[in-house]
């Protein structure tokens, strides 16, 4: 390196600002011993991608230049962003030299594999992303390269390089960004392409758990409380992560134990500031407590909802939705609206695809429901959002149980 890395942190120290950014990180990689390039984006009112690129030349000072004019505010807070995360990596020790991450993507070999360093694969990552985009081709491209890599790995029983590896692909792959639209949000996905794979990598772990407990332990707990941090992302793979986590009674006590001093429990009486879905879900399962797992399974179907009447894309959401209530069965639909009185849950799941035998239960709820507002509308305070939600719920009456008015 022919830079001086106390330059970067000199510039951050410089440079404080409370500006929050348009543009979102895409990719980036370095072509020269003291120049990077990086992609930035963002996403219009119509979710149109507007793309952005930045050359950083490292001195004795940063020295940047973008493709197109931005205001000052947004060009210091893309270039803070970019500087950031070469510092991270530059913390890392790397052992492909970035010449050659393009003949290393075209002609793998587990001999090359063998001197590889964790950071080594997110580069190479980070290169694909910036020349062939972030889409699902990218990512089955990469994986091909990584998957068979980490396998190498654990027949070398370097389960250090391999969770290492691991754990820098999570913490830069699992974001997820929102994008207002004009009436709507759009949150990004990046993420979903990887689901398929992390399931993979889990199932990998899982065969070799007892050894990664007992030679990495701090490592793979830390894997894990990344994929707690994200919900979204590992309920859609919990068949996998909750068999990994619960498949070894002491090995699932320690990991609680000791993720119980940074992850906060819901509760089922309470309610809780920074409340960790995934966890709770675990640690209720282990302790065979169904009341509160019960609880949580609620809380969840509630963020589902949500995510489904604030989001344009939430086919996700509505996957797992569909999930839950294949193996808890569409009661919990009807527990959630007896706590919440949502009309919109029926938005989100018609009643029309009930089972037949839990509509007279639903239409009870309703009734229970439509008499609480009218009731409410009384009340100079509530009248008019009452009266809409008499409305609603007349209307849900109507459309799915004519017969009982006749």
């Amino acid at each position: 390196m022919l830079f001086d890395q106390q330059v970067l942190q000199s510039f951050l120290d410089k440079h404080h600002t409370q500006y929050i950014g348009k543009y979102r990180y895409h990719s980036g990689y370095q072509i020269e011993e003291n120049v990077f390039k990086n992609h930035y984006y963002m996403l219009d009112q119509n979710f149109r991608e507007i793309d952005i690129f930045v050359e950083l030349t490292i001195t004795d000072e940063v020295i940047y230049s973008f493709s197109e004019e931005l205001h000052e505010q947004e060009c210091l807070y893309i270039v803070k962003d970019a500087v950031s995360r070469l510092l991270n990596k530059l913390k890392y020790k790397s052992a492909l030299h970035y010449s050659l991450y393009e003949s290393f993507i075209k002609n793998t070999s587990l001999e090359t594999n063998n001197i590889l360093e964790p950071i080594d694969f997110y580069n190479v990552l980070d290169y694909m992303k910036y020349h062939y985009g972030i889409n699902q081709e990218t990512m089955d491209k990469f994986y091909n390269i990584f998957i068979p890599c980490l396998k190498a790995q654990l027949a070398r029983k370097s389960y250090k390089k391999f969770i290492d590896s691991v754990n820098i692909l999570l913490e830069n792959v699992l974001y997820e960004y929102e994008w207002e639209g004009s009436d709507s949000k759009y949150l990004g996905t990046e993420y979903q392409y990887h689901l398929y794979y992390i399931r993979e990598i889990i199932k990998l772990v899982y065969t070799y758990l007892d050894k990664f407990y007992k030679h990495v332990q701090e490592e793979l707990f830390h894997a894990i409380y990344t994929l707690c941090l994200h919900t979204r992302f590992s309920f859609a793979i919990m068949t996998d992560f909750g068999s990994l986590v619960l498949s070894h009674v002491l090995v699932t006590n320690t990991m609680i134990n000791a993720l119980k001093e940074s992850l906060i429990l819901t509760d089922k009486d309470e309610e809780r500031e920074n409340e960790n879905l995934v966890f709770s879900y675990i640690y209720y399962i282990f302790h065979n407590d169904y009341e509160q797992y019960y609880a949580v399974i609620i809380k969840f179907l509630r963020e589902i909802i949500n995510n489904m009447l604030t989001f344009a894309n939430h086919d996700l959401d509505l996957a797992l939705g569909n999930s839950l209530l294949k193996s808890e069965g569409y009661r919990i639909l009807i527990d959630l609206f007896h706590e919440d009185y949502n009309t919109f849950i029926f938005t989100c799941f018609p009643i029309e695809t009930f089972p037949d035998k839990v509509k007279p239960k639903v239409r009870e709820e309703l009734m229970t429901a439509i008499q609480y507002f009218a009731a409410r509308m009384d009340n100079d305070n509530y009248r008019l959002s009452s009266f809409e939600q008499v409305k609603n719920i007349n209307r849900l009456l109507m459309d799915n149980f004519k017969e009982w008015y006749k």
